[in-house]
């Protein structure tokens, strides 16, 4: 069996993620994300895709964070007309960041066009619109994990928890071609053991090829305890102070749902209960919207925290 993987983005950098997997004349493209960075970085999200949208029979998605989603519009604009395979909650974050995604790269363009205008250049037309990103959800398909499914002849996918964010994915692909079958397993962004909220990544048994992702491959974190003590001090601190407010920057997906779990947890024990509390994100508010709505996917701990506080 010939199997061809080709990496267009994330290989030797970050973002970007895109990668081609191609079997006979099945064509799945996995992630399809935006290239981010300096200005000559994200100017090459402008440039022609390295193979023709229209001949891809289905983009499986691992997660929803831009890096590894927001080129969809992009490629269905230029003519893919597949499916897009993703977990359900991807599919609800994918809805809330790719029409921000739309918003700000139209703005983006407003600003840049007003500049190039003053100097008599010709003018940018956005990456993508809203009419776009709209046009690109008609083509999502939701998956449950584990559960396999068909993508297309010869082709399964399954997917399974990987821990990062809500819906994240690891990808286990079977390709079949000429009698012969080999298991292709591609990571995504997998996530940290005993983090809360969300489960831990699951363990996949067998591969015959693996892709993975390694961006702290090389890194030693701190243990989530280390972080729960540092915030608890934080607020130790302000209660003795008397006074002060609190601000805490934090990712509109994924972070910031930890830390409202926190304050959840500790709400009595850390005094949260002295200040009001402001979420300062429309994007934030709505991504924890999806959260509730997949309250499922929590770990054991944290749905039966949900759980009470619907009672």
């Amino acid at each position: 069996m010939t199997m061809q993987v080709e990496f267009f983005g994330a290989a030797g950098e970050v973002t970007g993620s895109c990668h081609l997997v191609q079997i006979g004349e099945a064509r799945i493209l996995l992630d399809c994300g935006l290239i981010q960075g300096s200005a000559k970085d994200e100017v090459r999200n402008r440039e022609p895709f390295p193979f023709d949208p229209q001949n891809i029979d289905a983009v499986i998605l691992s997660h929803a964070h831009i890096d590894h989603s927001a080129r969809i519009p992009l490629l269905v604009k230029r003519g893919f007309k597949g499916k897009v395979y993703a977990q359900q909650a991807s599919c609800d974050l994918c809805r809330t960041m790719l029409r921000d995604s739309a918003y700000l790269n139209e703005k983006e363009t407003e600003w840049q066009n007003r500049k190039r205008e003053r100097k008599g250049l010709s003018l940018l037309e956005p990456l993508y619109t809203q009419d776009d990103v709209e046009q690109a959800f008609d083509l999502f398909s939701p998956l449950e994990y584990g559960k396999k499914i068909e993508v297309i002849a010869g082709v399964t996918v399954r997917l399974s928890d990987a821990g990062h964010i809500l819906g994240s994915s690891i990808i286990e692909l079977w390709l079949q071609h000429h009698g012969v079958r080999r298991k292709l397993v591609y990571s995504g962004d997998l996530g940290r053991s005993g983090m809360p909220v969300l489960r831990d990544p699951k363990s996949i048994d067998e591969a015959d090829y693996v892709i993975m992702e390694s961006t702290y491959g090389d890194r030693l974190h701190r243990s989530w305890d280390e972080t729960r003590e540092e915030i608890r001090e934080v607020f130790n601190e302000a209660v003795q102070n008397g006074k002060g407010n609190i601000l805490i920057p934090a990712f509109a997906v994924g972070r910031t749902q930890e830390i409202l779990f926190l304050f959840a947890k500790y709400y009595k024990e850390w005094g949260v209960d002295r200040w009001k509390i402001f979420l300062d994100s429309p994007m934030a508010i709505e991504a924890t919207e999806a959260y509730a709505k997949n309250s499922r996917l929590f770990d054991s701990e944290s749905r039966v925290m949900w759980q009470q506080h619907q009672q």
